[in-house]
Order: C-alpha cells, then sequence, then structure tokens
C-alpha cells in the first residue's frame, strides 16, 4: 500500500521561532500501522513568508539534525497565509505530476495542509489518510482541541469553547466538514480540477487585501464541484491557545478577524511579558455573549451550509433526515429551492454567495435549528441568540420578507456583523 500514495504536507511561515521546532517535531514522529506513513511516503514542503526572525535558520537546522525526512523550503513574497498556502500546494502538485512521469506510475497523492503555530498528534497523518483512502473522500478535514491545562484558571472561557468543538465535531461527522488551514487534505485530482486555492482580494481602507477564507473557500469549490468531504474524527490537531488569549475581547464581540464582511488575518503572537496578565476568564454576561457570536457564525456555515450545496441530502440521508427531523428537513428542501430560483442561483461556488441564503435560513428556521441542535449535542446549546433589535417593530406577518431585506443589506454590513467575523473558537 505504501507504494501506491504520496502524502505533500505544506507549512506556510512567518516569523515562528518560538514554535516552528516543536511543529516539525511533531510532523516528524508520526506513527502508522501497515508502512502507510514512512518518511519514504510523505514530505513537508516549508513556505517561508518573508519572515524576519531566525525561523528559517532553525528549519534548516532541524533538515540537517533530521535528514531522513524530506523537507523542501519555498518563498513567497506576497504576503498573506492565502498566498504561501496556494504556493506550497501547487508546488505540491506539479512536484508529485513531475515524480510520476519520472518514476512511471501513478501514485494516489494527498497534499495537505498543516499551520506552523499548532502541533499534531502522532497518528494524525496516519489517521487523516486512512479516513480518506477508506471512505474513499476527496477532502479530508481533522479533530481540533486546545489543552485543557491552558485553560484551568479559565473554565467559562474553556466551557463555551469546548460547546463549539462538540456541535463542531457532530456536524462534522454528519455532513464531513469543510477545510480549515490548520489541517485538511485533498487529493490531488480535486485539487488540480477545481483550480486549486483561489486567492481573494476585499478591499480594506481603501486598498486591496487578500481574504483570509481561502481554505474555507476551496472547500466549498471541492464539495460544489462534487468532491466527497470527509471528518477523520482520530487525525488530532492541537490549537495553540494563543488564538485566543491575544484577542479574546475580539472574539467576545465577533469580531475577531474584521467586520463588515472584511476578514483580515490578525497576528495572534502574544507579548509574553503582557500576557501573563492579560489572561482572563470570562464573566457570565461575556460567556453568554462569546458563545452567541461562536454559534450564529457557526451554524450558517456548518448546518446549514452542507445541505444548500447539496439539498438531495436532506431527502435521501437518513442521517442528515433524523437530525433534522423529518418535518424541518423537508421545510428546508422547500425553502432552500424556493430561495434558490427566487435569487437565479445555478451554484454556490462564486466567493461567499452562500451566505445571504445561509442566513436567511438561519433567521427563519432558528427555533426549529436550535430544537434539532440541542437535542443532538445537549441542552447547554440553548436557545437562538436574540434577532438584531431592526426586527423589533416588524410584525410576524412580514418577517420573512423583511429578513430577506436584511440579509441582501449591501451597504451597511449589518447582516455580517451580526452573524460576526471570526466569532467562532
Amino acid at each position: 500500500m505504501r507504494d501506491t500514495i504520496f502524502v505533500s504536507i505544506v507549512l506556510p511561515v512567518f516569523n515562528e521561532t518560538d514554535r516552528i521546532e516543536t511543529v516539525l517535531t511533531s510532523l516528524y514522529i508520526q506513527n502508522t500501522h501497515n508502512h502507510l506513513i514512512t518518511h519514504d511516503t510523505y514530505e513537508v514542503i516549508i513556505v517561508n513568508n518573508n519572515s524576519t526572525d531566525d525561523s528559517v535558520s532553525k528549519i534548516n537546522n532541524f533538515i540537517t539534525t533530521h535528514p531522513e525526512m524530506s523537507i523542501h523550503i519555498l518563498d513567497e513574497k506576497i504576503q498573506g497565509v492565502s498566498s504561501a498556502r496556494k504556493r506550497g500546494m501547487d508546488f505540491a502538485s506539479l512536484r508529485s505530476k513531475a515524480r510520476d512521469c519520472r518514476l512511471g506510475q501513478t501514485r494516489k497523492h494527498y497534499i495537505v495542509s498543516a499551520d506552523a503555530d499548532c502541533t499534531v498528534d502522532e497518528w494524525w497523518l496516519y489517521e487523516l489518510i486512512t479516513t480518506m483512502m477508506q471512505e474513499n473522500g476527496d477532502l479530508g478535514t481533522c479533530n481540533y482541541f486546545y489543552k485543557s491545562e491552558d485553560f484551568l484558571s479559565r473554565p467559562n472561557l474553556f466551557n463555551e469553547i469546548q460547546k463549539t468543538l462538540r456541535l463542531r465535531d457532530y456536524s462534522f461527522s454528519l455532513f464531513g466538514g469543510f477545510p480549515d488551514g490548520k489541517g485538511f487534505a485533498v487529493e490531488r485530482n480535486l485539487y488540480d480540477a477545481t483550480g486549486g486555492i483561489e486567492i481573494f482580494y476585499q478591499l480594506d481602507n481603501g486598498k486591496f487585501v487578500e481574504h483570509l477564507s481561502d481554505d474555507w473557500d476551496f472547500g466549498i469549490k471541492v464539495v460544489a464541484y462534487g468532491g466527497k468531504p470527509v471528518y477523520a474524527r482520530k487525525a488530532c490537531v492541537e490549537i495553540n491557545s494563543r488564538r485566543v488569549d491575544t484577542i479574546l475581547d475580539e472574539v467576545i464581540t465577533g469580531v475577531a478577524y474584521g467586520v463588515d464582511g472584511i476578514i483580515i488575518m490578525k497576528d495572534v503572537r502574544p507579548d509574553t511579558n503582557q500576557l501573563k496578565t492579560s489572561l482572563r476568564d470570562l464573566s457570565s454576561e461575556e460567556s453568554r455573549q462569546a458563545w452567541e457570536y461562536s454559534i450564529k457564525d457557526y451554524t450558517p456555515k456548518n448546518v446549514i451550509l452542507p445541505v444548500l450545496l447539496n439539498p438531495h441530502l436532506l431527502l435521501d440521508d437518513t442521517r442528515v433526515r433524523y437530525f433534522f427531523s423529518e418535518p424541518l428537513a423537508d421545510a428546508l428542501y422547500a425553502r432552500i429551492h424556493a430561495i434558490k430560483n427566487e435569487m437565479r442561483i445555478i451554484d454556490f461556488k462564486p466567493i461567499h454567495s452562500y451566505k445571504t441564503p445561509a442566513y436567511r435560513l438561519f433567521l427563519e428556521f432558528r427555533k426549529e435549528l436550535f430544537d434539532v441542535m440541542r437535542r443532538a449535542v445537549g441542552d447547554d446549546i440553548g436557545m437562538p441568540p436574540p434577532l438584531p433589535t431592526c426586527f423589533d417593530t416588524v410584525k410576524d406577518e412580514d418577517f420573512t420578507r423583511f429578513v430577506y431585506y436584511f440579509c441582501e443589506d449591501r451597504e451597511s454590513g449589518e447582516a455580517h456583523n451580526y452573524f460576526g467575523n471570526g466569532g467562532v473558537f
């Protein structure tokens, strides 16, 4: 079996001197069964994205002391994790095709994205690739966790994080999930067929900047193309707690990575001198607010979007029908087609074309959706967050019509801010 597959792990790096050796070590000590994942069957492609510290020097030292693992270093001058990830994944695809041509054989090739501030479990790669092979998946997503010891003094914060991750585990098990740069894999032929990672740009204060959703949008392209997403629950990635440590206030207010639909990368590397005094737990009110932004960010993208892309699941998949309940599944199926016809939508491949219909379905079916999520995951999922105050004076008979106006508003960005940008843990 090891002669029939090959894996390329792409790792964008920007000033990760404090973490890079630990991350590389976690990629080096991967375990396997049946010799599937060995240093002969996977490589690491590091994309240096204009680092100004000694990250590259530490990488070169690691290469010298671990010659049995194939590590390649590329440079990407355009600043941004999206461009860096695309550079590495494009290189992996071209390299694998050249390798097949040179060897006169075609091996199944998986391109994997990893993150330079997250460490992976020792069985991570084996579980991810095995799941994709066994389930004939084109797109594989990983399981994520935060170390509980990083939150011993912050139980309220950790509780809100765990609620989101429990829901993520359930919905990803049901639908296969969408990729996150912290850990996902794609079969090379699907990567090439969809055009690979696509870089989108947005205006931020009068300048074009990269849109920080290349991984997410790529996943939508793969699924819309007909690719099969699968969830590798046992392929675990430890998320660095700095992602909430340093921008906790922004997480609480639902603007972790921007406002008004602008999603930008923030430097979450902590100032260690300040961080010791800044780590804090959430109050009851902050916990409520953080959870509401998290669930509003999560539900449209991970519970509604999968059936927007493939409405037939609501009729044909018994697990999906059980989750939603048959009445809600039938109602959602009918409403999705009514909205698609009304909006003249052919598919959801254009960037974020899914947002307006997903937002509308969330608002129209919010009570029913939270009923089924509580039944599936637990009562602590709670009730739907309050509606925006602009609905206070809207009559019941006009509600659906004004949901349309709210979600279609292109000027104020109110809908984007209500649902949050990066509020999810």
